[in-house]
């Protein structure tokens, strides 16, 4: 004869079995999680990359401009206009330098206070009373800048704004170039008594003064 022994109901899982299947699923989540955090962090990284800030030149004069033989002086008060379209990071220039040249000869030459841009942001970056004392080599130059100022009362300037890396001083992290800046003076202007501003284009009104401002400037 042939006997057949009847199985119970399987054994409970005792509270330890439990716990590890537990730990197992909650490892295996926590992995799972953090694949799907690294690729989309990934696909933003791509997104972002290289969405560096935009500089413009929204303001810029001068005053009590003084031109005398190959001696030039004046007082400058510049205004830049950066919009960052990073989502990710805050943007920071912390040694940036302005050069306003006339032609290819350098006038002025200042470090400035650090740039900090939040992200997603555009800012005001003014400087003030930067005081320009120099003399030109080149007498043609120095003619042609006071011929400019007291015939043609527009003299037209190039504006550099640059920032090396931190990490190389040989490389720029930060190079802004607005070229032919006419700033215009008063037929009344003296060499005591000489304020210039920059001309503003003839269209130029409240709601596309800033779209102007970045278009006076390429960043490279």
């Amino acid at each position: 004869m042939f006997s057949i022994d009847m199985l119970g109901p399987p054994a409970p899982l005792s509270s330890r079995c439990r716990f590890l299947i537990m730990a197992l699923i909650m490892f295996a989540a926590m992995i799972v999680l953090a694949v799907i955090g690294v690729i989309v962090y990934a696909i933003l990284i791509g997104i972002n990359f290289k969405n560096y800030p935009k500089f413009g030149l929204n303001s810029l004069s001068v005053s009590n401009l003084n031109i005398s033989g190959s001696e030039i002086s004046g007082i400058w008060d510049i205004e830049f206009l950066a919009k960052s379209p990073d989502f990710l990071y805050t943007k920071n220039y912390p040694q940036p330098t302005l050069t306003v040249y006339y032609k290819n000869q350098p006038l002025l030459e200042k470090f400035l206070p650090g740039i900090h841009i939040p992200k997603k942001t555009t800012i005001s970056y003014r400087v003030n009373t930067l005081a320009m004392a120099t003399s030109i080599q080149n007498k043609a130059v120095a003619d042609a800048i006071a011929n400019e100022w007291s015939q043609q009362k527009v003299v037209a300037f190039t504006v550099k704004l640059q920032a090396p890396s931190p990490h190389n001083a040989n490389k720029l992290t930060l190079s802004v170039v607005c070229a032919g800046i006419k700033v215009g003076f008063s037929s009344n202007s003296t060499s005591s008594n000489s304020q210039g501003t920059l001309l503003q284009e003839s269209s130029a009104n409240n709601k596309n003064t800033h779209l102007q401002a970045f278009t006076r400037c390429s960043n490279n």
